[in-house]
């Protein structure tokens, strides 16, 4: 049968634009379709996500004017989403399909009326906001961190559900603008799946800048009010030792991200799902053959790194045969960033110390180098944080790493490339650094590790 196109990618975000440029440059005729092209095209993390978001919390921490941020960051998204436009359609080739994308069969969509035919489809629709089955949440006017990037001025008291990375990232970035923060975090520490001894200090460090935090405790209740021609949002705590009423003049919800597939019609095809997210193999097949699926539609985790990688993958087997073949390669393992942007960052890779005490038990070694130690922290007087490295007894492997500080972010690629090729502690602490600079603290952090884990200094490895 001849098709429309060789490949269509539903999505136009890291993944469904990487694998659509991929094949385009091996000769395949592909498109990307893509809701409102001119306003979204690239996906969340340009338009609605990681790119606004690290704009506002920068330009704020510069001019402290809620105003200059939102424009700065209104400058920085137009100036991406445009060049990521014109790259793609215009210089490298790939058709653009501006509408909602609809599956009429497992080699057809339909986008504003019109079918298309495709050898391949990738669904790449990334994820939407999940809202929790909180009583009466769906009867207020909260808002997520979507409406969050377009409010006009911050509000004087915010209420957030959810103490994760998206939460405190707003939390933190309104905080310091004067507005009053109460996080409600229902799992034992903020940010779960982090490491608990360094949440367990930022916390700290979010408390003394002003922040409320209660954990531990599921919103039982949300309602909202008229005061005197001002809506006021209640969030109940029912019991505890929290027992209370919460009042805020905004209510954000922050309780993380699910797959944005339910508007693709998947019922007319042959592909599973696992709730909202799509099942796949390990070379990111559904279970119809021609349909792949990759990113945030197939559920956690949820990085934009990660979903780039997803799309490496399936481009590279598909460049060597259209149908699963010997010479498919599989998704392998990786070291996965994960940051959090409040100011100092958090970069984590790795195992936390409860998890690598519950795999390896007392043979797990701990140390922690304060960034107060550090001379480069001193030059820029900023001293919060901490580095924290675990290992082995007698083993030169890196099991995790948790920079607390000033620009960890770009701190821990050293680590990550020395993780993903089989380096150790003693490799990172051979290395001859800059100085003095920030990442310093990585070599004093690599250079105790190497002690207290008793290896013998290494060779550099050539």
């Amino acid at each position: 049968m001849v098709y429309d196109f060789d490949l269509i990618a539903i999505g136009s975000g890291s993944s469904g634009r990487s694998v659509a440029v991929k094949m385009k440059r091996q000769g395949w005729k592909t498109a990307i379709v893509e809701k409102d092209v001119e306003t979204h095209f690239g996906g969340t993390c340009i338009n609605t996500g990681c790119i606004p978001t690290k704009a506002l919390l920068e330009e704020i921490k510069k001019s402290g004017s809620f105003e200059k941020a939102k424009e700065y960051k209104q400058k920085i998204v137009e100036r991406i989403n445009k060049g990521t436009l014109r790259s793609t359609r215009d210089k490298i080739g790939v058709d653009v399909i501006d509408g909602f994308a609809a599956f009429v069969d497992d080699h057809t969509i339909e986008v504003n009326g019109v079918k298309h035919t495709s050898d391949i489809i990738v669904i790449a629709t990334g994820s939407e906001s999940a809202v929790p089955p909180v009583k009466g949440l769906a009867e207020v006017d909260f808002v997520t961190s979507l409406e969050m990037l377009n409010i006009e001025k911050p509000p004087k008291e915010l209420l957030i559900i959810g103490g994760g990375r998206i939460g405190l990232e707003i939390a933190w970035m309104l905080n310091s603008l004067g507005t009053k923060i109460t996080v409600f975090e229902g799992m034992n520490q903020i940010l779960p799946g982090e490491d608990k001894e360094i949440t367990e200090l930022m916390e700290e460090y979010l408390i003394s800048n002003g922040i409320k935090i209660f954990k531990g405790r599921f919103v039982d209740e949300v309602s909202q009010i008229d005061v005197e021609g001002k809506n006021l949002f209640r969030i109940h705590l029912n019991d505890g030792e929290n027992k209370g009423v919460y009042t805020g003049d905004m209510l954000l919800v922050a309780t993380g991200r699910i797959p944005r597939t339910s508007k693709l019609n998947l019922v007319n095809t042959t592909v599973k799902l696992n709730r909202s997210a799509i099942d796949v193999d390990d070379y990111f097949q559904s279970s119809a053959a021609n349909i792949f699926a990759i990113g945030d539609a197939i559920g956690n985790p949820m990085f934009t790194n990660w979903a780039g990688y997803h799309a490496i993958i399936v481009a590279a087997n598909l460049s060597k045969s259209r149908i699963k073949s010997e010479d498919w390669k599989p998704l392998i393992s990786r070291n996965i960033p994960k940051l959090t942007f409040i100011d100092p960052e958090l970069a984590s890779v790795g195992l936390t110390e409860n998890e690598a005490r519950a795999k390896y038990g007392d043979d797990v070694v701990v140390y922690k180098f304060m960034n107060k130690w550090l001379g480069k922290s001193m030059i820029v007087d900023d001293w919060d944080g901490v580095l924290k490295g675990i290992g082995l007894k007698g083993s030169n492997e890196i099991l995790g790493v948790h920079l607390w500080g000033v620009r960890t972010g770009s701190l821990i690629q050293t680590l990550i490339l020395a993780m993903d090729n089989g380096l150790g502690w003693s490799h990172v602490e051979e290395m001859i650094y800059g100085h003095p600079i920030l990442a310093e603290g990585i070599h004093s952090l690599a250079l105790n590790m190497k002690n207290l884990t008793k290896v013998e200094t290494l060779a550099p490895t050539m």
